[in-house]
């Protein structure tokens, strides 16, 4: 003889009184297929009782039944009674069991494993367990808090600090846009003329050449002169 547990979901739109109906049913089938019902802890940690109404918590607080969320959609139902039951039998009726359960309509889904039912101590000690982590858990809360509520503080202190650094940010905005255009226009003012000077420069070196040509011309004459004058002179000395 083997200790095992069975778990088994029934759908959520069945009622509290259908639950525990089909429950007394499977149970039954057990004990004819020569299985013997076990002791389930109430206070087990799977059995949590969550999500359950009123009419269904009055109905089902003496069976080890619990409504939970399911890991995915089951034929269109998204929540489900998860049923515990531990009993002990020898190995062959197990497919004997694992059929049954697959021919019953109202389950959706089953999984038998061998394992012993827990008993006060172990639960006891899962408790000291879980309220150990729990204080663990509330401590990290504590402390992430504090962090934030620091970091909060850090960020209030920086923001107001930057209000100075906007106006100089806005001072040298404005003072770039007065330095840069102002060079430009100097730039324009002194290229204009010089461009215009490039231009004029040969057309006054014009009267220049005439300039030229009559001072030439005058030294030509004065020659001429000359060369009168010279002659006279020589035909005076003859005489």
């Amino acid at each position: 003889m083997n200790n095992y547990e069975l778990l088994y979901i029934l759908p959520s739109t069945m009622t509290g009184a259908e639950i525990k109906k089909t429950f007394v049913e499977i149970e039954k089938e057990i004990e004819n297929f020569g299985g013997k019902k076990l002791q389930t802890l109430l206070d087990h940690p799977f059995l949590l009782k969550t999500e359950v109404s009123k009419e269904e918590a009055v109905e089902l607080q003496d069976l080890p039944i619990i409504k939970k969320r399911l890991a995915y959609p089951i034929e269109k139902n998204r929540f489900g009674f998860y049923c515990l039951f531990n009993f002990s039998s020898e190995g062959k009726i197990l497919q004997e069991l694992n059929k049954y359960l697959l021919r019953n309509k109202n389950v959706l889904r089953h999984i038998i494993v061998q394992e012993d039912p827990m008993n006060i101590e172990q639960l006891k000690q899962l408790q000291k367990l879980f309220a150990r982590k729990k204080a663990e858990g509330d401590k990290e809360e504590i402390a992430k808090k504090k962090e934030e509520t620091k970091k909060e503080k850090v960020l209030t202190e920086i923001k107001k600090v930057p209000a100075p650094k906007e106006e100089a940010k806005e001072i040298k905005a404005g003072e770039d846009k007065k330095e840069v255009p102002a060079p430009k226009e100097d730039i324009k003012e002194i290229k204009a003329p010089l461009e215009v000077k490039e231009v004029q420069a040969p057309k006054e070196e014009e009267p220049k050449e005439e300039k030229k040509t009559t001072k030439t011309r005058k030294k030509k004459i004065k020659l001429e002169d000359l060369e009168e004058k010279l002659d006279e002179i020589l035909e005076d000395t003859m005489l």
